[in-house]
């Protein structure tokens, strides 16, 4: 069951990623492990799409969890919504 469940939420991040994206008009990103840097995402890029990951899964992330390697692709976001979400 927990596939189900992490693919739910990876799925939901491609969204809020995605849309984040598409604002920007960048390319989506070709898959979980792909750098949001290098796919075009500035720093304050990142810093708002944290805060649609909370708004998204109804979470605040703690301050220690707030680094660039925790927000450096999909599948590391995945990683701290899956160890924060209740």
């Amino acid at each position: 069951m927990a596939g189900v469940a992490d693919l739910s939420v990876r799925t939901r991040l491609f969204g809020v990623v995605g849309e984040l994206m598409r604002r920007r008009q960048l390319a989506l990103p070709s898959g979980p492990d792909q750098s949001l840097r290098d796919a075009g995402l500035k720093s304050l890029d990142l810093v708002n799409m944290m805060l649609a990951v909370e708004d998204e899964f109804g979470i605040e992330i703690p301050q220690e969890l707030l680094t660039i390697e925790n927000f450096r692709s999909i599948g590391a976001i995945e990683r701290v919504v899956v160890r924060v979400a209740p």
